[in-house]
């Protein structure tokens, strides 16, 4: 069957239209020479005329609709698809269908994947992603499912065969059971299109989870996948990394094989997702095998350097917190000081760095190299769509006339130099001599960076990325804010993203004072897009030069590692001295809160053990844990007691596995506590839902013991015991029922604060307190902590599918 394409559909039509009013201006000519001897009367020429254009008209709107029809028909095979998800769930994942139902996410259930669940079971040799769920962006092609980008006119159109990307991951044991939501076009770092709605962020649903992979991140960040790939052209990896607290990384481009189709000034690519580094390290050790080199001979040869990952050498480490550009909030640059610091100290070296020539980068370089063309043949794509309104903004810019782009840029040159250096570069090339000399402008100034690269022999370079997560509606009002990001898709470098602390009051104060180096409408723009973002994920990025993916991920490891040792000194360092002056209980929660606020890292082998735990998988990954010499990796951290051995060679490097409680569900719009006094021992149970995973409780009495400390093994919530006499039945309900990730909860008894309610129902918190004058460190026998519990977060407000426009 001949297959027809939207763009050439929409050709055809055009030249129809044309030829259709050139035959209408022939009319009278062609009626005079078949009826020479006939006087026509102009009134019926008139009439004829215009039945014609209505008949034209009709036709054209016709299109339209059945565009729409097509883009409701989606949203009912859509709900449908979820339908057939929610009875294969028990199965698989069922956090994903949880997700969804709260930050709408997901844009198709890929049905095969309970088939290639049983396959999987019959590979003699399982691959190092066995039995792992993995999460794909709409773009990434799977056969018979649609890849839509969010547009209408691209549907009905399935995938006749899987991209090489998908081919290999099956290679490898791993099941892509779900598609995600994305912006429209790729255009913009939001995430919203027409046909599947607005995707919020799991930890903030008044902000947004980045884009364009902006599905993939609010996924993995609500818990509803371990593993995810997105797509990147100026960002669309690293900034949804940044806004939901993930791990992402941005490949050299072509390291991978991706469905990501680019001009030569921009490189695009296709890279992993997940909560740790190390995760992303095992995703790239997998596909970088002979099946991804023999399915896709443009990939280069180049198996993952395990030597280079595993490296201890110190780093020579360039750094700078901001490029000249667009000056970043406060928390940005304060995480490249703490983490310049924290790598001081280990030994590593800090030499200062500074990027040239951002603003021609962005401008020169990037935005009239990706619309060359003037934005036509972006703008060709919405002439049978319509515009998300996320979009608008962005598209009627491109859409303004050449002219009156020149003229505008000329008239605020004075005023707004960055405004009108930007409508100039979307001006496009006047002609294939400066097109080619734009390519050449690229690679002198390639020249230029690597030659300030290597005078000071650096091995990488640690620089902010945009964030903290934005407010519903801005990305798209600020496209040119993505110059900390878009550098390095230019140059071709590879980048990722880690995060390593939370937005505190201070930096929402000093926020107040930011003006940024312009001080234009953009700038103030900036300021009240990050605003109300306290407790959100705080991210540093790292980048190295070309094919080097695994020292970049080496230097993202050595970052995060710091980060989270940080954080537990941090905790227990304010822990000691709140137990010494209880006087400053209440001025302590907020310190203690700002130390906290980090995303928790949960690696990829504890959830698959929770997705396999439904159906007999587990006999079979049991029994291959138990031979000698097995290469079934997914499970034999957690059958050893949680803890990453070295015993046998297949066996990951640093991945830690917690075992994990699947019985006990919390819904986090209601965390309660209850207590009971039961044997001398200590012995505490904390459930934290992954999407809220910076969660501090306090509970304090009118009399303090000081001898008397608690801290749990789970690394983002702190629970602090100072009175050996616990009421037995109190349960309280927070002052702060939007789940927001960085709520603090101080549970007192009834008689100090009367608006206690008490529900004696399905406790999250079991506290069975000690004797009097014990001082207790609870090890990992005292402590069993629940880190994995299923979440689904309330809102209410939240549309899953957006109707037309």
């Amino acid at each position: 069957m001949l297959r027809i394409g939207p763009s050439l559909l929409a050709c055809r039509f055009q030249g129809a239209l044309a030829a259709g009013e050139a035959r209408l201006a022939m009319i009278p000519e062609k009626m005079r020479q078949l009826l020479p001897e006939v006087e026509l009367d102009p009134s019926v020429i008139s009439v004829l005329l215009c039945s014609s254009t209505v008949a034209f008209l009709v036709l054209k709107w016709m299109v339209k609709k059945l565009v729409q029809q097509k883009m409701w028909e989606a949203r009912r095979n859509r709900v449908r698809a979820l339908g057939q998800m929610e009875e294969a769930v028990q199965q698989f994942k069922q956090e994903a269908l949880e997700v969804n139902r709260d930050v709408n996410c997901v844009t198709d259930f890929i049905q095969e994947c309970v088939h290639l669940l049983q396959e999987v079971r019959t590979q003699r040799e399982k691959g190092l992603l066995y039995g792992v769920p993995i999460s794909i962006k709409d773009p990434i092609g799977y056969e018979g499912h649609v890849s839509t980008c969010g547009l209408g006119q691209y549907l009905g159109y399935p995938e006749r065969e899987d991209s090489v990307l998908v081919k290999v991951l099956k290679k490898q044991g791993a099941i892509p059971f779900v598609k995600t939501n994305i912006s429209q076009c790729l255009i913009n770092y939001d995430c919203s299109n027409l046909i599947f709605g607005q995707t919020v962020n799991p930890l903030n649903h008044k902000k947004s989870p980045g884009g364009s992979s902006g599905g993939e991140g609010a996924l993995i960040a609500g818990g509803g996948s371990v593993l995810g790939f997105g797509t990147d052209i100026g960002g669309s990896i690293r900034l949804p990394s940044s806004f939901c607290g993930l791990c992402g990384l941005k490949p050299t481009g072509n390291r991978l094989s991706g469905p990501v189709s680019y001009v030569q000034t921009v490189t695009g690519m296709v890279g992993p997702m997940a909560r740790d580094v190390d995760s992303l390290a095992l995703c790239m050790r997998a596909l970088l095998c002979d099946d991804m080199f023999r399915l896709d001979p443009t990939v280069p040869p180049l198996p993952f350097n395990e030597a280079v990952y595993s490296s201890s050498t110190p780093l020579r480490i360039g750094y700078y917190d901001t490029d000249g550009y667009f000056l970043l909030p406060p928390c940005m640059r304060r995480a490249v000081h703490e983490t310049r610091t924290l790598l001081q100290e280990v030994g590593h070296t800090l030499i200062p760095f500074v990027p040239p020539r951002i603003d021609y980068v962005m401008n020169e370089l990037f935005m009239k190299g990706l619309f060359a063309d003037g934005g036509a043949a972006l703008l060709e794509k919405f002439e049978l769509d319509t515009v998300d309104p996320n979009s608008c903004s962005q598209i009627n810019c491109y859409r303004l006339p050449f002219l009156l782009k020149k003229i505008l840029a000329f008239l605020t040159k004075p005023l707004f130099p960055r405004f009108s250096s930007y409508l100039n570069a979307l001006c496009g090339v006047w002609s294939p001599k400066e097109f080619s000399e734009l390519h050449a402008a690229l690679m002198i100034y390639r020249r230029e960076f690597l030659s300030g690269w290597r005078n000071l022999d650096l091995d990488v370079i640690l620089c902010p990325v945009l964030g903290p997560a934005f407010t519903l509606g801005y990305p798209g009002r600020l496209i040119a804010a993505v110059s900390s990001t878009m550098l390095y898709n230019v140059l071709n470098f590879p980048a990722g993203v880690v995060p390593v602390t939370t937005v505190t009051e201070a930096d929402e104060e000093n926020l107040k004072h930011y003006t940024g180096h312009y001080g234009d409408p953009w700038d103030r723009r900036l300021r009240q897009a990050v605003e109300g973002a306290v407790g959100l994920p705080v991210a540093v990025q790292c980048v190295a030069l070309p094919w080097q993916e695994e020292l970049c991920l080496r230097f993202m490891k050595e970052v995060e590692r710091l980060a989270q040792g940080q954080k537990k000194q941090t905790e227990e360092n304010l822990q000691h001295g709140g137990a010494q002056a209880d006087v400053h209980t209440e001025g302590q929660s907020d310190v203690q809160a700002q130390a906290s606020r980090t995303t928790v890292q949960t690696n990829i082998l504890m959830d698959v053990q929770r997705t396999l735990a439904q159906t007999d998988l587990v006999a079979d990954v049991q029994t291959d844990v138990q031979k000698p010499g097995s290469q079934t990796d997914l499970l034999a951290d957690v059958q050893l007691h949680g803890h990453p051995q070295s015993s046998g060679p297949d066996m990951q490097p640093g991945v830690q596995t917690q075992l994990t409680q699947p019985d006990t569900e919390t819904q986090p719009c209601q965390p309660e506590t209850q207590t009971q006094p039961s044997q001398p021992d200590v012995q505490t149970q904390l459930t934290q839902p992954e999407v809220q995973p910076d969660v501090q409780t306090q509970l304090t009495q009118p009399e303090v013991q000081p001898d008397v400390q608690t801290q749990p093994s789970q690394p983002d919530v702190q629970t602090q015991l100072t009175q050996p006499e616990v009421q037995p039945d109190v349960q309280t309900q927070p002052s702060q029922p939007d789940m927001q990730p960085d709520v603090q909860t101080q549970l007192t008894q009834p008689d100090i604060q009367p608006d206690v309610q008490t529900q004696p129902t399905q406790p999250d918190i079991e506290i069975q307190p000690t004797q009097p004058d014990v001082h207790t460190q609870p090890s990992q026998s005292d402590v069993q902590t629940q880190p994995d519990i299923e979440t689904q977060p309330s809102h209410p407000d939240m549309q899953p599918d957006v109707p037309t426009a």
